[in-house]
């Protein structure tokens, strides 16, 4: 079998993690590049990561995400925060977002008229920003959930948690960034249990 197609067979949301298990520090350092590497709409990169690594830390997070024993016995949790009022053009984050790409003033602007136009024909204008802004958060958690299934490396999304109270547990200013989703990384405590899917001809349809 394709070895990429392998991991994904592998891959399951792991309800228990083996505590006694870490995930070597250079292991997740690749995780985290895979992230940093992940595509984002326009290039905007708006994804922040907040890396959980100590059980103090963990413990505090705990509570806010309804006690899933995920949280206190992966090796790691990543919090995915996104940006939201600095996306909206013309703003200091996108001008220099657009600068480190070596755009001219012309060019710029004529992305800004580009960008701005495309966020409104999505509707994703004013507070509707925050959606589009964490579908970028998922498509990142995606690539990196991807590549720790590559490397047998146990994953589960978390999107079971109080938005607030995480948001004010990191002190994040919500009129700029959000949590978007949390996901955990470790090693599976017991056997994956069998998954059940649709058909591929009931998921897939052709014109």
């Amino acid at each position: 079998m394709n070895p990429f197609l392998e991991s994904i067979y592998f891959r399951h949301a792991c309800k228990l993690f083996d505590k006694s298990k870490k995930i070597p520090r250079e292991i997740f350092d690749e995780i985290l590049e895979v992230g940093r590497l992940a595509p984002s709409s326009f290039g905007m990169e708006p994804t922040r990561l907040i890396v959980v690594r100590s059980d103090k830390a963990k413990q505090e997070l705990y509570p806010l995400c309804w006690e899933q024993p995920q949280i206190t016995t992966a090796s790691e949790v990543v919090v995915f925060k996104s940006l939201q009022s600095d996306l909206i053009p013309p703003s200091e984050y996108v001008k220099n977002n657009t600068r480190r790409r070596k755009m001219d003033l012309a060019t710029y602007e004529v992305f800004c008229n580009r960008y701005g136009g495309y966020l409104k024909a999505r509707g994703f204008v004013d507070d509707k920003i925050a959606y589009w802004s964490a579908l970028q958060a998922y498509i990142m958690a995606t690539y990196m959930v991807g590549y720790a299934s590559y490397l047998k490396i146990d994953t589960c999304f978390i999107e079971g948690f109080d938005k607030r109270k995480v948001e004010q547990l990191y002190g994040l200013d919500t009129f700029k960034e959000q949590v978007s989703l949390i996901v955990c990384f470790g090693y599976r405590a017991k056997a994956q249990q069998p998954r059940f899917r649709i058909g591929i001809d009931e998921l897939v349809e052709y014109k």
